[in-house]
Parts: C-alpha cells; sequence; structure tokens
C-alpha cells in the first residue's frame, strides 16, 4: 500500500498535516523552556561521535604529494592485477606496462616539482584512496557469487533466480559452478559458486578504465589550484596522458561501440548484460570532472551489484605535509 506520501494528497489532508506540525512544534518549544544544556546537535542510537576532519594548511606541496599518491594508488591497482595471474587479457599486459611507466613518470615529475615548492616528496601510495577504494573494490572483484538455500532445500536462489542446487547451475547470464558443501542444509544457508566466466576480467578493466579517468579529471582540479607555471603544465600534461589512457581502455573493452558516449548526441547509454556501467574514449563535452560510478562483485541473490564511486581529491583524501610516508 503506496504510503500518505507518495500519493496524491489533498488540501484537507494537507492543512491536516501542517496543522500537526505547527502544534507539536509549539509543544516542543513549551516543554523546552528553562531548560539548559548540551546546545550541541542530538545524536541518536550508539554511533560514535564523528571524528572532524584534520585543520591543517593546505599548500602547492600539499596538491603535487596528492598527485604522486593518486600515480602511485595506479600503480599499485595495475601490479596487483597483473599479479592475480590471468585477470588482464594477455594482449593487453604490454600496454599495463607501459601505463604503469607513464604512471611512475608523472610521480616522479610531481616529487620533483614538490621540492620545488619547499616540500617533502611523497612517495606512497593515497591512503584514503587505497582504504575506502582499491582495498573494497579489490575484495568486490575477487569475491563469489552467494545464494540463498529456500524452505525447500533442494532449491537455492541465486542472482534472482530460483534453482535446483546442481554442482553447476544454469542461470540468465551464464553457467555457475557450486564451490559449497551441501551437506546437511537448512532455509537459510548460504552457497557460494565462483564467478561467471569473465566476469573478474570485466570488472578488473572497468575499474582500470575508470581510475585512469579519475586520476586525468583529478590532475586537471589540480591544475586551477597551482600558482606555480611549472605545476600547472605538469598537471595538464599528465591530465591529457591519462585521459588518453583511459581512452585506450574504453576501446579494448567496447571494441569500435567504444569510442563516442550516444549521451553526447542525446541518448540513453544502457548498461552491459551485467549491469556493469559503460564508459567510453570521449565520454562527455570536455572540462567535466564529475564523480565516476563503476559496478564491482557479483549480483546478490537478487541480482543487485554495489556501486563503487570514484571523486577528485577533497579534504580526506589529500596527502597533508604532516602525514609521513611509509615508503
Amino acid at each position: 500500500m503506496p504510503s500518505t506520501f507518495n500519493s496524491a494528497t489533498s488540501r484537507r489532508n494537507a492543512l491536516k498535516i501542517g496543522g500537526l506540525t505547527v502544534t507539536l512544534g509549539a509543544l516542543a518549544a513549551a516543554c523546552g523552556e528553562d531548560r539548559s544544556g548540551d546546545e550541541g546537535p542530538g545524536r541518536v542510537g550508539s554511533a560514535p561521535v564523528p571524528t572532524a576532519l584534520p585543520d591543517y594548511p593546505i599548500d602547492e606541496a600539499v596538491m603535487l604529494r596528492t598527485a604522486s599518491s593518486i600515480e602511485y594508488t595506479a600503480i599499485e591497482v595495475y601490479e596487483s592485477l597483473l599479479a592475480l595471474g590471468d585477470v588482464i587479457p594477455s594482449d593487453l599486459t604490454p600496454t599495463v606496462e607501459q601505463m604503469i611507466a607513464n604512471h611512475q613518470a608523472i610521480a616522479d615529475e610531481m616529487e620533483g616539482l614538490t621540492t620545488d615548492a619547499g616540500g617533502e616528496p611523497w612517495t606512497c601510495t593515497n591512503p584514503w584512496l587505497m582504504e575506502r577504494l582499491v582495498t573494497p573494490t579489490f575484495e568486490l572483484i575477487q569475491s563469489n557469487i552467494v545464494g540463498v538455500v529456500l524452505e525447500d532445500t533442494s532449491m537455492v536462489q541465486v542472482l534472482a533466480e530460483e534453482a535446483t542446487i546442481a554442482p553447476v547451475i544454469t542461470t540468465a547470464q551464464g553457467d555457475i559452478t557450486l564451490i559449497s558443501s551441501t551437506d546437511d542444509l537448512s532455509t537459510g544457508d548460504e552457497l557460494q559458486f565462483d564467478r561467471l566466466d569473465g566476469a573478474v576480467t570485466d570488472d578488473a578493466m572497468a575499474f582500470i578504465n575508470a581510475l585512469e579517468s579519475m586520476a586525468a579529471a583529478s590532475h586537471q582540479e589540480l591544475a586551477t589550484t597551482t600558482t606555480m607555471t611549472e605545476a600547472r603544465t605538469a598537471h595538464l600534461e599528465a591530465a591529457t596522458l591519462e585521459a588518453r589512457q583511459a581512452s585506450v581502455l574504453a576501446v579494448a573493452i567496447y571494441g569500435p561501440d567504444g569510442y563516442f558516449s550516444p549521451t553526447l548526441v542525446g541518448e540513453d547509454v544502457p548498461p552491459t548484460e551485467r549491469g556493469q556501467i559503460r564508459h567510453f574514449a570521449v565520454e562527455s563535452i570536455f572540462g567535466e570532472t564529475a564523480q565516476i560510478e563503476i559496478k564491482a562483485g557479483p549480483g546478490d541473490i537478487n541480482n543487485v551489484r554495489k556501486s563503487v564511486v570514484m571523486q577528485t581529491p577533497a579534504a580526506n583524501s589529500l596527502v597533508y605535509n604532516e602525514l609521513s610516508c611509509d615508503a
């Protein structure tokens, strides 16, 4: 049954709702007279007290250290994916190795500029990005499909389908292989299945494509924050190179259909068969630095996949001068 606020509300009902609000407001005000105490915002439940962001100064060195951290984060992602074995397509491995070299060259330049700005060069990954973006995304990419045993314990719900439990189950998306024990099953038990064929590679490619776009957008924004001519030039050159790398990956993923986004001519962009958000070599008009979203990991029992959102540097991801690098 739809809620009152989701259905048409008559003028009389609106007046009733408004009158009730005013009455409760007056009652609260009356009860609150002559009271004293903490004037801070109220808290519900047992959530921890929010931790304020550090009040550190932001200067040229901070921005350049942040730029270096993004490059080392990209390098870490690429090297970790290559270490997984067959996740990156073999014919794309030389391209990825060249991208790693390019990110290292950009990092080296940012470190030199950091010294010129009077700061300590940063030669580590970005701590915030690693904790909040990279590590969770890698966990999603490598996670198994999970199904739930139904009341009829010979059946399982998986990827929004009900199927008879078997070593291999055919779904609308493809065959999935059971990797859990089926002994003594009870309603609500979880069963794990291997990812669909090629799904890990699809997620990894989407991730690095978006990561390159995020890096390009980050340098584009950082170029506007600096008063150093050399730094501005370096940021824009890095943004150009990384935008090209994102374009190469988009075409590698989608082939000829990966060049231009249909949104440029007013058309919608449907997701892929597996619900992945599509990205293109020419994503949008030049100059946009909006957040980038992808899907990662398998669908849940209702075939809903988790979103991963990437954004350009903000106060929580800057590498302040007060931070030290463990490298």
